[in-house]
């Protein structure tokens, strides 16, 4: 019977191959940041197209993907993930590589679809199902899944500004970017072992009747964190993929300053991202709850006191407290499951956090149309429902750590 492939079962060599494989893989997350220097350019080059279909190539990816990812969490359960992952990584690198080959809007926009969307939807799950596979102790999950995050963050401005260099001379060279995925495809083909469907085993090395099957319903104990993740992300995407709206209503920069805090905003997540294991180490289930009210004050004092210092210092700070949440709540969903669901339950997350994504810009513009007011006026409203948010959470956290020291309680009465 094929086994669980661990980290402890492979050499200090293959382990760091592997890993780099699939940090580096972390681009396919990121590869929306290599069109957004030319979006404009986008726009006069497509001029005559309607302007619903440029938008779909740009932001649509997110949405598109988001069925894919749950589709490949579920053949991360029952097939091998290294083929999963090669899979999605593959269609996003022909869709990237050959993204602008024809001048031509809906070529254009159905290899965006491809691209970062079903591609980054395969491939983020299932990088992470490898992760949760590979690390089964839930610090070192952490860590790693930390590390991962990193590494994408570093990778997206990367990307970013050789994009932005490329562009320079033609929108299209942009492109060019993606060239670096080949090697990376290579990477994982040659240096991912085999990842097989996780089975429950019993005391003689064959599959339990009673694990090898998921308890029905394992799926409910996901939907709290799921919503709690919406909430969450959909406040910070605001802050992440809005933030020109705000530094224009705001009068606190111009383009250069905007393009400056998503620098900002990039280097101190790939920071804290490298602490969370050790902070997770420490505090566990509580790792994230410190970040909630944080990220509420930012936007609070954004709203309240806009300047140019309290802009960078927010982005700043809100940049260090997100991966506290984002790299917790990937470590937590695959704890909350069977092992033979890690992957099934890593795109379920996923899902919530891609659907976060993609309806941060509806979100926004929506209460700026139902109010009348600026960025500056409703951007409260996230602070607020991010506070909310922490104290539920911490009221949920308090309850569930009483109800579990109480069943431990009763199991040491009954030894």
């Amino acid at each position: 019977m094929q086994t669980m492939t661990k980290a402890e079962n492979l050499s200090k060599g293959k382990l760091f191959l592997l890993l780099a494989a699939l940090f580096l893989s972390s681009m396919c997350t990121m590869g929306d940041l290599v069109v957004n220097p030319i979006v404009s350019n986008l726009y006069h080059a497509f001029a005559d197209a309607p302007e619903w279909l440029i938008n779909l190539g740009v932001t649509g990816p997110a949405l598109v993907g988001l069925p894919f990812g749950l589709m490949a969490g579920f053949l991360c359960d029952r097939i091998d993930k290294k083929w999963v992952m090669v899979a999605g990584f593959a269609i996003f690198t022909a869709s990237a590589v050959f993204g602008a080959a024809f001048d031509n809007v809906y070529y254009f926009v159905a290899m965006r679809l491809f691209a970062t969307g079903v591609g980054w939807g395969i491939t983020n799950t299932a990088a992470l199902a490898i992760l949760a596979e590979l690390f089964t102790d839930e610090t070192e999950h952490g860590k790693y899944v930390g590390w991962y995050n990193s590494a994408m963050s570093v990778m997206g401005a990367l990307m970013a500004a050789v994009a932005g260099v490329l562009a320079v001379a033609a929108w299209q060279n942009a492109f060019y970017t993606y060239v670096i995925a080949i090697p990376v495809l290579i990477m994982l083909v040659a240096f991912l072992p085999k990842f097989p469907a996780a089975h429950d085993t019993g005391a003689n090395g064959n599959p339990s009747p009673k694990t090898t099957e998921a308890p029905k319903g394992w799926w409910t104990r996901l939907i709290p964190l799921s919503v709690q993740i919406f909430f969450v992300a959909i406040c910070y995407f605001v802050l992440l993929y809005m933030i020109s709206l705000y530094v224009v209503d705001a009068g606190v920069g111009d383009e250069a300053f905007t393009g400056m805090l998503s620098s900002v905003s990039t280097i101190t997540t790939a920071i804290s991202s490298l602490a969370f294991g050790m902070v997770y180490k420490k505090m566990k289930n509580a790792v994230y709850l410190p970040a909630l009210f944080v990220l509420g004050l930012c936007f609070l004092a954004m709203a309240f006191f806009p300047s140019p210092l309290v802009t960078i210092a927010s982005v700043a700070v809100a940049g260090l407290m997100w991966p506290f949440y984002f790299c917790y709540f990937y470590t937590r969903c695959t704890e909350l499951a069977p092992a033979s669901k890690a992957g099934t339950a890593t795109s379920i997350v996923a899902f919530s956090d891609g659907l976060a994504a993609a309806g941060c810009s509806y979100l926004l513009t929506g209460l700026i149309g139902a109010t009348g007011g600026t960025s500056v006026t409703v951007w409260p409203v996230f602070g607020i429902i991010l506070i909310v948010v922490g104290l539920v959470s911490c009221l949920w956290f308090l309850a569930t750590r009483k109800k579990v020291r109480g069943e431990m309680a009763e199991d040491a009465l009954a030894a």
